[in-house]
């Protein structure tokens, strides 16, 4: 058992990703539990493209391995968990995992309130400043330390040497990093021994949404699992190639696998039953 594995929650395997058997709240508390006692925690928030990408990406597939938490953002992910034997996993936004981590990282049990240093890594500085302020004022406790918007193009050796150590001088809890996959997840694999004591997650467009340049998703859109639809219907330019060409196939593709999958956990459940009966 590696290093990653025995820290880690139960997970089920979806196709090329080991996905989270848990919901929100399990998860929000797991990653409040690694930042009160100091482990720290690599998360990722996987919707169905990043099931898509991980098939023909060895790194991203390691970084996701590597990854401490791996949460079902999407729905169809959540379903495909589901499916083969995951009975508790549940759809976990990245925008809502961290209104909800900084909600509980903040609020004691007498009522009062705990700092929660929060660095932001991604997006333009005015984006960024917005959905700092939002959550501060969604949980008064949370503090920003550490804001950096990088340029778009690849960073030189200084460059990046200057950001890691602005990294381990702010001294951060939690680290939202806003890159989309597999930035993010490439990011966070290099840059997470600045700040092992923290809880980074890759958030993808979730700047966007605190900060209300973008709109989510109608709450009954997003129970019934038509947030992507929402998204399309929003960036059709951006989006289409994506869902697709990308997305739509790997689903595709995936679902047999875990329906056969599925049926074999719940066959050898079934015999377990009947054997602990004799």
């Amino acid at each position: 058992m590696t290093a990653v594995e025995a820290g880690r929650p139960p997970h089920v395997r979806v196709g090329p990703v080991s996905i989270f058997n848990g919901d929100m709240e399990a998860a929000a508390r797991f990653c409040v539990d690694r930042i009160r006692s100091g482990a720290g925690a690599r998360v990722a928030t996987a919707n169905l493209d990043f099931l898509a990408q991980a098939r023909g990406d060895a790194t991203l597939r390691a970084d996701l391995s590597d990854s401490t938490l791996v949460v079902a953002d999407g729905a169809p992910v959540a379903w495909l968990g589901r499916m083969v034997g995951g009975g508790r996993t549940r759809r976990v936004p990245g925008v809502d995992l961290v209104a909800e981590i900084c909600r509980l990282g903040t609020e004691r049990r007498d009522g009062s309130v705990t700092p929660l240093r929060v660095a932001l890594y991604g997006a333009e500085p005015e984006v960024a400043a917005e959905a700092s302020a939002a959550l501060t004022r969604a949980s008064p406790g949370t503090a920003g330390v550490l804001s950096i918007s990088p340029p778009f193009r690849a960073l030189s050796a200084e460059e990046e040497a200057e950001e890691r150590a602005r990294v381990a001088a702010a001294r951060p809890e939690l680290v939202l990093v806003a890159l989309g996959c597999p930035k993010q997840e490439r990011l966070i694999a290099r840059y997470f021994r600045e700040a092992p004591q923290a809880v980074w997650i890759g958030v993808g467009g979730t700047f966007d949404f605190l900060a209300q340049r973008k709109r989510r998703a109608p709450r009954a859109l997003q129970r019934a699992g038509l947030e992507w639809a929402f998204r399309l219907a929003q960036e059709p330019g951006r989006l289409w190639r994506r869902y697709v060409v990308r997305d739509l196939p790997a689903l595709i593709a995936l679902t047999p696998a875990c329906v056969r999958q599925g049926a074999r956990h719940a066959l050898a459940r079934a015999q377990g039953r009947v054997r602990s009966t004799r």
